[in-house]
């Protein structure tokens, strides 16, 4: 259950995450039209071993806000953290081992997510100033 607190917090989180599927499907929608079927499932397998443990991480990382609930802040960042890991290890384990992919597309896709990643608090700011001033 997620705080009243919390809601504008994981929301902006889903945002991103939602933008980052809509991306991934975009790029596999174009590698499969313009390259091959191959090349398309392996774009999109890349960006669901980003885009699911994201999405929990979100999930538990923003279930909880304000000071008399700090613990449980510092405890859903880390376990959402921890899971994160495991399962992106998972994925790229069953993904490379089991899954006949393009690794090319696999990696551009995944690499392609982590740069998404890093560039939304740019994307927050920037709508942050507009709102305010």
């Amino acid at each position: 259950m997620v705080d009243k607190l919390a809601v504008k917090s994981q929301r902006a989180g889903l945002n991103l995450v939602r933008f980052q599927f809509l991306l991934v499907l975009l790029l596999a929608l174009i590698l499969s039209v313009v390259f091959s079927a191959k090349l398309g499932y392996s774009a999109l397998a890349g960006g669901v071993t980003f885009v699911l443990p994201n999405f929990i991480f979100v999930l538990m990382a923003f279930a909880h806000a304000g000071a008399s609930k700090s613990k449980l802040v510092v405890r859903g960042f880390f376990a959402g953290e921890a899971i994160k890991l495991i399962l992106t290890v998972i994925l790229f384990t069953v993904f490379l081992k089991y899954g006949a992919l393009s690794l090319t597309a696999f990696y551009i896709s995944f690499s392609l997510l982590v740069i998404s990643q890093w560039l939304a608090p740019f994307f927050f700011n920037y709508n942050s100033r507009m709102k305010h001033g």
